[in-house]
């Protein structure tokens, strides 16, 4: 077993930055040992920050740790669709540079030398813009001789040069004079028309936030009113929730660590008790039943359940029971209820679905499962029939599809990282997401038009749940990450983002929701109600609502289809569908052969590692499946019933399975250290299990079996494409005698997928390093090339139905079908890689019948088909007896040794390196390896340090703050207390050394936030807008390397290089100012290097404090003006 030792960082959603966009969270854990699956002799290589070994059976890949830089670590290189930031460490997307938001932190992506072409105008009708974007002023303030502007651009000599224009431009209301010339404005509730001079009326109810719910435009005006069940307010815009009974109070809902909480809006406390649950993430509520749900996580995937209590007037908890969920939710991370239907909606975040169960549970159908890399957050709006939601995937989007998982549609996938908490204002049609990562609370419309941002910065840091009630958000916000595992609750008037309070603290919030009625507005009647019969929607299963709550879609349980009728589930007369493996996470699948039917043809087998073989039985409809990772042959029926580990004892590197469905029994070839093909009764196969093919074989992957004929045949690859190393096809009788190579040429190396066509006498298989599918007539061995287009790239799994091929790739996670006679290649299915075995699960493909077939051929053990016969067998330590048909005890048999020179052998007859005994981890899986006889006198080298349970560290791993020996024994206060650091470093309290350039950087590099104390500066500066001077002093970030010693310490000064733009003037002293500053008579440098510069022709004749002969001196203020302005 190869090893990568991988050494990670910190705790997930502790996320180390290099630029937007270019983020890792690091799993808390010191060391994992992967399987890779490939020779000993092999070494795992980094590239793209994956673990991959390149063979044909399917590499194991793993993600690397990709370490990020502090703000110190510069210059960075970014790529060439990247934008660097002017403070050279932090690299923007090109398309996010001059588009009106500043998003490098120094603001340079919207600075005036780089956008001075492409500034967007986020001012208001009747407004204008500074030379800050940021900053707008009414028109009618343009030129008034008060500089309103920070930077004075609203007044200057173009106020006079450009007034005449004014006059001419023949405004209807009035004009201003701006930089580019007369424009004209209107009153308050009026813009200007298309022509630019006239008024027509300004539509205020295009603007967010006009009105809190209706906005009903009116000439020069608007009005604001309110829908049924709220009030419109004493302002004349905000609504107000009616409560109904009137003492019933909005309430929160919020789930923690350890309970389900309720409190007021406010904070305190309700008379309803804490709901105790075991980590909960996920929780959602049904108002008109009065009841709460919520996901309780054990420690294995059987311990995790849906739970709902009963909550009668929010003054006890009664009634809790568990919801049994046919699918797993193990790794569900957030849920929605759909309070019309009550069906339960779950993203599952591991396995990458969204899937949906009825009210008790029984039938649970995907809803998607297709392009989806991380789903996070869900919600629901049932009266317009839709589900929203969010995904970190390789592109992080907020998408929408209805409720029946059709019409699915991105709705932002722009500026956005890691979207989570999600919630909809169900009256506006509106959709607020939270990006965990940029740090902010953004809002669409249900069309993902009219994006604005409701607030941004360090005070919404790590958002996980989302909800909104009449004008605030709400929020949890872990605000120190996951170090600390309180978690404030916040409130943010989503009108108003400087109206923010922190409500309370919990444990490690979670999802959280507003408790009342007009959260969850029922409708007169739904398309799901139910029928005479008591069936939802008339619909057998489960009903779904569509795209509005007057239409539905009935879904049929697993192994059943729809009837024509749309309404009925059928159990099909010929199971017909695609089953396969997949990894990361292990997960066994089956779909339709056709791309894009959605019927549920068997329950998934969940919880796996690495399931790379796989076969079916039909008359049992049991899938037999091999976890590469886990060492185990187990089945579990297509229903989800009878999951059972088969084989555990002597497994290693299964890569094929083959079921033998006229004798009843399994075959399977085994990549471990003996290179074997063994075969067990699929009933009882432990007790019957024998070796077939021992050795002779280089790389043993796929295996079929033809018990009509009695032959079985296997693929055998090799590494390396030499003349003398050619990968085989080999066959031998189904009793493992007269072993033989069935095919072999130079164009044959990795020979991965096979499938057998009985009736036609045809095997297909597919070759993973030439990229091409053949085919051989098994009785004239005549060959030839089905397919080999630019869609095979590794290829792993290959099966067939009538003229049609399938195969999957390993490292694309792709399935494809391939019709023979046409030569089309549709795409049916994309994975997250990596993807294994595939077959067709059909039992027209098992049947016929041998000499096995009936009472097991008279063989009181195994019976094996041979040609026109069958021969009996017997456990490897059984014999058979006298009469070739009953298997006996074997008094000589000696159980051959199970481990090679330099393995160890545990106690499970599992077999691992020598060298990894006593190094802390369980390799053996029993922790036979890591006993205390065993290793009570394992020492490490003197390079290392010594954990309790034997691990052996470096040195430089100690009070790191990452614990590495498992048992936080390196980061302990007894291991870090005597540690001392160099000078250039800062001791934390912890023991631990970082960079005295890491302190109060707002990152606890220390794990115990002693480098963030309280004495730190950064608390009082917006890390957004204003810049942290060195001595404290919080000044505005676009004075940052401006020439200007604002900080007063030159702290904003230090390390800038300084270039001023097309349309600015540098000074002497290095600053810029605006070229029509020069010459003025001014010494806007403080040098007067703008006006003693060659371009001054008059700098000689005007002394200082004085004007030229051609200006006139004003007496209030000095100024001096051309004479031609003197009436």
């Amino acid at each position: 077993m190869l090893r990568c030792r991988l050494q990670v960082g910190r705790a997930p959603f502790d996320l180390q930055r290099s630029g937007f966009g270019s983020s890792v969270a690091l799993l808390s854990v010191a060391a994992v040992q992967l399987d890779c699956g490939a020779p000993q002799q092999s070494v795992p290589t980094c590239v793209q920050n994956s673990c991959s070994l390149q063979f044909p059976m399917a590499p194991m890949v793993y993600e690397c740790p990709v370490m990020f830089p502090k703000a110190d670590d510069h210059p960075k290189t970014c790529s060439s669709k990247q934008f660097v930031c002017k403070d050279q460490v932090t690299c923007i997307s090109k398309g996010w540079r001059c588009d009106g938001e500043k998003d490098c932190p120094d603001g340079s992506d919207e600075s005036p030398d780089i956008c001075s072409h492409s500034k967007v105008n986020q001012c208001l009708v009747n407004e204008h813009g500074c030379l800050d974007p940021e900053v707008c002023i009414p028109m009618s303030k343009l030129c008034d001789g008060v500089p309103d502007c920070t930077d004075g651009w609203d007044e200057g000599p173009h106020c006079r040069e450009q007034a005449p224009a004014c006059t001419a431009q023949k405004c209807q209301f009035n004009c201003s004079v701006t930089h580019d010339g007369p424009r004209c404005y209107c009153l308050a509730g009026y813009e200007v028309a298309a022509d630019g001079r006239t008024c027509k009326d300004f539509n205020e109810c295009n603007v967010y936030g006009t009105c809190s719910q209706t906005c009903t435009n009116t000439e020069g005006s608007y009005t604001c009113s309110c829908v049924e069940g709220y009030l419109l307010q004493p302002d004349n815009r905000s609504c107000k929730a009616k409560n109904e009974p009137v003492d019933r109070l909005p309430m929160l809902l919020i789930a923690n660590l350890h309970d389900i909480r309720c409190t007021t809006l406010s904070g305190s406390l309700s008379r309803l008790h804490a709901i105790t649950t075991k980590q909960t993430m996920a929780m959602d509520f049904i108002y008109a039943d009065e009841t709460v749900c919520w996901i309780d996580v054990g420690e294995t995937p059987a311990a995790t359940h849906l739970k709902c209590a009963s909550i009668p007037d929010l003054k006890s908890v009664t009634n809790i029971r568990t919801i049994n969920i046919t699918l797993s939710l193990h790794h569900v991370e957030q849920m929605a209820i759909d309070w019309l239907t009550k069906n339960f909606y779950f993203v599952d975040d591991v396995d990458d679905r969204v899937f949906v169960c009825n009210k008790d549970g029984q039938t649970c159908v995907t809803l998607l499962d297709q392009d989806l890399y991380n789903p996070k957050g869900i919600a629901l709006d049932p009266a317009m029939g839709k589900v929203f939601f969010t995904d970190y995937g390789s592109t992080p989007r907020v998408e929408r599809c209805d409720m029946d998982g059709q019409n699915r549609t991105k709705l932002v996938d722009t500026k956005i990282v890691f979207p989570h908490g999600i919630t909809l204002d169900l009256v506006n049609r509106l959709v607020y997401w939270a990006d965990a990562y940029l740090d902010y609370i953004e809002v669409v419309d249900y069309e993902g038009k009219n994006r604005h941002t409701i607030i941004q910065g360090l005070l919404i840091e790590h958002l996980y749940g989302l909800t909104v009630f009449e004008n605030y958000l709400y929020a949890t916000n872990s605000d120190e990450g996951n170090l600390n595992p309180k978690t404030s609750v916040i409130r943010v008037n989503r009108f108003n983002s400087s109206d923010f309070q922190v409500v309370t603290r919990v444990d490690r919030g979670a999802a959280l929701h507003v408790y009342h009625q007009r959260r969850q507005p029922q409708v007169r009647s739904h398309a799901c109600a139910l029928d005479q019969f008591g069936k939802a929607g008339g619909c057998s299963d489960i009903c779904l609502l569509s795209n509005s709550h007057k239409t539905r879609t009935c879904r049929c349980r697993s192994g059943f289809s729809l009837g024509s009728d749309g309404k009925s589930c059928k159990k099909p007369d010929h199971e017909l569908f695609l089953v396969y493996g997949k990894g990361r996470p292990g997960i066994i699948r089956g779909m339709d052969m056709n791309a894009k039917v959605p019927d549920e043809y068997m329950i998934p087998i969940e919880n796996l590692m690495n399931p790379r073989a796989l076969d079916f039985h039909a008359a049992s409809e049991f899938i037999y499946f091999a976890d590469a990772t886990s060492y185990i042959i187990g089945r579990q029926k297509i229903d989800g019933t009878e999951r059972d580990t088969i084989l555990k004892e002597g497994i290693h590197t299964v890569e094929g399975i083959a079921v033998d469905w006229m004798g009843g029994n399994l075959y399977w070839t085994d990549d471990g250290p003996k290179k074997t093909i063994s075969v067990a009764r699929l009933e009882k196969a432990s007790q019957t299990r024998k070796t077939l093919i021992e050795g002779k074989m280089s790389h043993p992957r796929a295996i079929v079996v033809d018990p009509q004929h009695g032959w079985m045949y296997w693929t055998d690859w090799e590494e390396d494409p030499t003349e003398s190393n050619r990968g085989k096809i080999k066959k031998a009788w189904m009793d493992g005698s007269h072993h033989q190579i069935f095919l072999t040429s130079k164009t044959v190396l990795w020979p991965n997928g096979l499938s057998l066509d009985i009736p036609q006498g045809i095997l297909y298989w597919v070759d993973a390093y030439y990229d091409r599918i053949e085919m051989v007539y098994l009785n004239t061995t005549e060959r030839k090339v089905v397919y080999e287009g630019q869609e095979l790239n590794h290829a792993f799994g290959l099966c067939h139905y009538k003229q049609f091929l399938f195969w999957n790739e390993y490292r694309g996670g792709s399935i494809y079908k391939l019709d023979q006679l046409s030569k089309t290649v549709t795409l049916l299915r994309n994975e997250r890689p990596p993807i294994f075995e595939i077959r067709v699960y059909d039992a027209h493909q098992q049947q016929g019948s041998n000499t096995c077939r009936v009472n097991n051929g008279g063989c009181s053990s195994l019976c094996l088909a041979i040609p026109d016969g069958r021969s009996c067998g017997c456990a490897d330590d059984q014999i058979l007896d006298a009469d070739n048909v009953t298997c006996k005890a074997n008094p000589s048999y000696v159980p051959p040794p199970k481990c090679q020179p330099g393995e160890f052998a545990c106690k499970n007859n599992r077999c691992i390196q020598e060298r990894w005994k006593c190094d802390g981890d369980n390799d053996c899986l029993d922790n036979s390896d890591e006993g205390p006889e065993l290793c009570h006198q394992h020492t490490c080298p003197a390079d290392r340090f010594k954990c309790q349970n034997n691990r052996c560290i470096p040195l430089r791993w100690l009070c790191d703050g990452d614990n590495d020996c498992g048992n936080d024994e390196d980061e302990s206060n007894t291991t870090c207390s005597a540690r001392t650091c160099p000078p250039n470093q800062y001791p934390c309290a912890s023991g631990r050394c970082i960079p005295i350039s890491w302190t109060c950087d707002l990152d606890d590099d220390c794990g115990d936030r002693s480098d963030e104390p309280d004495s730190c500066a950064y608390p009082t500066c917006f890390p957004l807008t204003q810049f942290t001077c060195a001595n404290g002093r919080c000044i505005n970030i676009n004075w940052r390397c401006d020439n200007d010693n604002d900080c007063g310490d030159n702290s904003d000064e230090a390390g800038c290089s300084h270039s001023c733009s097309s349309v600015q003037f540098k000074c002497n002293s290095g600053r810029c100012i605006p070229e029509y500053w020069t010459c003025d008579g001014d010494n806007d440098c403080g040098d007067y290097s703008d006006e003693t510069h060659a371009n001054c022709t008059n700098q000689a004749t005007r002394p200082p404090g004085g004007c030229h002969v051609d200006e006139f001196q004003c007496r209030m203020d000095s100024l001096c003006i051309p004479m031609r302005w003197q009436l």
